[in-house]
């Protein structure tokens, strides 16, 4: 029996607590330079470091009931987190207008959107050589940015643009590279280059929210746009490969909850949704109080990945477990 490999849930830890933290900080950025420049750096490798070891797990689109689990792990998953949040915003925000809207993903739900429409379109792309499919996976993805999506529809717009990263990861079974990234060789060098592009990030981005282009969600206006989001990929990946050459690969106390980061992404927007709407969320507006919002963050991390909340989830929904397939062992 094969054994999980803690530099993968270390990783997914990491990534799934700046989730909640970028979730977090995202209504207060524009209130202070170093905050936007935060949520900035996050947003330029977590999800596509987060969706790349989606697809670097999801190697077993040749076997049979690949497509049964993509219904019973993903599609029915969506749809009654779909209905739960829209009910828990209608009554969050005394919004009875507020109607369900399977087409059109409620905030962060989104990512399970897309990783239906990624699995299945791995059994096409994944039967090229990498050489050509990567190249055509970034083609769309550029190529949505042409195209306005009305109402984020099926998240049609994020699911193209994270497409080549959900790829890359899938190809990446092929190599050695998280091997060479574990034993540490690369460190220094890369904590080195992601001090070295906060810092730019800082001094020539500060005043500058520019979350869409992060996000995918913007259409294009010139083709300067385009070849922003040529080097958006670019930086996006090498900030990527840095940030795993800074994983442990030794396990840690918590080690447990990236093996549980499915349900943290899905139960933290019921906390923080709420922490919004409170006095003492409306009021943050100080260093001390974005100190409290990085407590907070880990705070929802640990409860929300804590195992004993996890099982009270599984226990009514039992196919929810490992429902996005980041299974490493």
């Amino acid at each position: 029996m094969k054994t999980r490999d803690s530099f993968f849930d270390n990783a997914k830890f990491i990534l799934i607590f700046l989730v909640v933290f970028g979730h977090i900080i995202s209504p207060y950025r524009a209130n202070d330079e170093w905050l936007v420049s935060i949520y900035h750096f996050i947003f330029i490798f977590h999800m596509p470091a987060f969706i790349l070891l989606a697809g670097h797990f999801s190697t077993n689109f040749h076997k049979k009931g690949y497509y049964v689990k993509i219904i019973t792990r993903l599609l029915v998953p969506y749809l009654i987190l779909q209905t739960i949040y829209t009910l828990y915003y209608s009554r969050l925000y005394a919004d009875s207008s507020m109607t369900l809207e399977y087409f059109t993903p409620r905030w962060a739900m989104w990512f399970l959107l897309s990783m239906i429409a990624w699995k299945l379109m791995l059994p096409m792309f994944g039967k090229l050589k990498a050489r050509y499919s990567i190249p055509l996976a970034i083609l769309l993805g550029v190529g949505i940015g042409f195209i306005e999506i009305p109402e984020r529809f099926l998240s049609l717009d994020r699911t193209f643009y994270f497409f080549p990263f959900f790829l890359i990861g899938y190809y990446l079974t092929r190599t050695d590279l998280f091997e060479r990234l574990k034993n540490g060789a690369y460190r220094v060098y890369a904590t080195g280059f992601l001090v070295a592009l906060f810092a730019g990030i800082y001094i020539w981005l500060g005043g500058i929210d520019g979350a869409s282009i992060l996000y995918g969600t913007y259409t294009f206006s010139s083709l300067t746009d385009m070849l922003i989001r040529l080097g958006i990929y670019a930086g996006s990946m090498l900030v990527t490969i840095a940030f795993f050459a800074l994983v442990p690969k030794d396990k840690y106390i918590f080690t447990g909850i990236g093996r549980r980061s499915f349900y943290v992404y899905i139960l933290h927007g019921f906390i923080i949704k709420w922490f919004f709407e409170t006095s003492f969320g409306q009021a943050v507006n100080s260093p001390a109080g974005y100190m409290l919002l990085l407590l907070l963050s880990i705070l929802v991390t640990v409860i929300t990945g804590n195992k004993y909340v996890v099982k009270a989830i599984q226990t009514p929904f039992g196919y929810l477990k490992e429902s996005l397939s980041l299974k490493n062992g």
